[in-house]
């Protein structure tokens, strides 16, 4: 995952920025049609002439016997186109419906990590969508776009840590070990953390604390990060700029911003 060696870098959503383009189920104007749609084609595979009620090239009466008697065999495939076009929009992912769990079937899905947690129809045909569109999930912004699909806000910081010959001593950035720069940092929106508690936890069963459903969303993000890295999940932090009033912030002596962190 790239990273810019001068800060830590953060990502996160525009909120005017929602899921991707999907794809168009193919349409037709028998998509769905009703018996008018198709009674006036019909009546014209009849022969013509005055012993069939178009004398002189007139049309047939709708009112006719022989028009009622048309209506009635026409219905059938009203039926039929319906469920034609319904068996053609099966092919795409955008029409899948009743073939909906052999599509997930196909592409390993449901999720894996989120297989216990009750997904509505929208809900997956969204999953499937990404699947079959195969869009690549390989950059900060796209695992912040992702989370939003499972209803998580998230930023993603990749940590800007000390570099020779860049960074300065006393400055910005912290040293480490080189292992460090494989992870980065995913912090989840209104995440409700539980800990463990002496007299109602059990040892060995109970972790000392949990992120709850946002584990959910680790799982999945480290199923999908890039082999190299390693995401780790951390409360959401509102930080504030320092400022003196004026339209600049307050900076340190190597120029870096302060930042306040405001009181729950």
């Amino acid at each position: 995952m790239a990273r810019d060696p001068a800060f830590s870098t953060i990502t996160r959503l525009p909120s005017e920025e929602r899921s991707r383009a999907t794809m168009r189920g193919p349409e037709d104007a028998l998509s769905a049609p009703e018996n008018d749609d198709l009674i006036t084609a019909a009546l014209s595979m009849w022969p013509q002439g005055p012993a069939w009620g178009t004398p002189d090239g007139q049309a047939l009466d709708l009112g006719s016997v022989l028009a009622r008697l048309t209506r009635v065999l026409v219905d059938s495939f009203v039926w039929l186109y319906a469920r034609a076009f319904a068996l053609t929009r099966e092919a795409t992912v955008q029409g899948a419906n009743e073939l909906l769990s052999e599509w997930e079937v196909d592409h390993g899905l449901p999720e894996s990590c989120f297989a216990s947690t009750e997904r509505t129809t929208a809900e997956r045909m969204k999953d499937l969508s990404r699947k079959v569109l195969a869009e690549g999930v390989n950059h900060p912004r796209d695992f912040v776009r992702l989370a939003a699909d499972y209803g998580f806000e998230i930023e993603v910081e990749e940590p800007g840590l000390f570099e020779c010959a860049f960074s300065e001593c006393a400055g910005f950035h912290t040293t480490g070990r080189y292992t460090d720069e494989t992870y980065w940092i995913v912090r989840v929106q209104d995440v409700s953390v539980s800990y463990f508690e002496a007299g109602v936890g059990e040892v060995g069963y109970d972790p000392l604390f949990s992120f709850g459903g946002a584990e959910q969303l680790l799982c999945l993000m480290r199923k999908m990060a890039p082999a190299w890295t390693l995401p780790v999940l951390q409360l959401w932090t509102q930080w504030t700029v320092l400022s003196d009033g004026g339209s600049s912030g307050l900076c340190d002596e190597y120029g870096n911003p302060l930042f306040f962190i405001p009181p729950e």
